[in-house]
């Protein structure tokens, strides 16, 4: 298990990196759905690693009965300690979220299929986030 917050960081980052190559490799093969799947993983893993870099300790986030995990939690957290303090724009966030939602929606849409075009934009956002938070990260 990571120690420290900084392994943590180095630890996302890496794993942003290997799904944002893994991404690249299912695009070129026109594997577009797992390539959509991989590029948002390493978005997210992206906003992750910056979260933890900001000092969160875990992906979860207050409710009033109990606390919310997983994406859902993300995106609070996302917006609350990312957005609203600045360190990233409305746009990124927004883009990770129009990500998010093609997938969702994708799961619930017998047949759907993701243009090249489409996808290519989902790849061209994850690198500059995952350029963004290196930047970020590494100051």
């Amino acid at each position: 298990m990571v120690q420290s917050r900084e392994d943590l960081v180095k630890w996302s980052l890496q794993k942003a990196e290997e799904y944002f190559s893994s991404a690249g490799l299912n695009f070129e093969a026109s594997r577009l759905f797992p390539a959509a799947e991989e590029t948002f993983r390493a978005i997210e893993t992206s906003l992750e690693a910056l979260l933890f870099h900001q000092g969160i300790k875990s992906i979860e986030y207050p409710g009033k009965d109990k606390n919310f995990t997983g994406r859902l939690a993300l995106q609070f957290l996302i917006r609350d300690n990312l957005v609203n303090t600045h360190k990233i724009s409305r746009d990124v966030q927004n883009k990770y979220l129009e990500v998010a939602s093609a997938l969702h929606t994708a799961g619930y849409v017998q047949g759907r299929m993701f243009s090249k075009s489409e996808v290519k934009s989902y790849l061209k956002a994850a690198e500059d986030i995952l350029t963004l938070v290196k930047s970020i990260v590494k100051a």
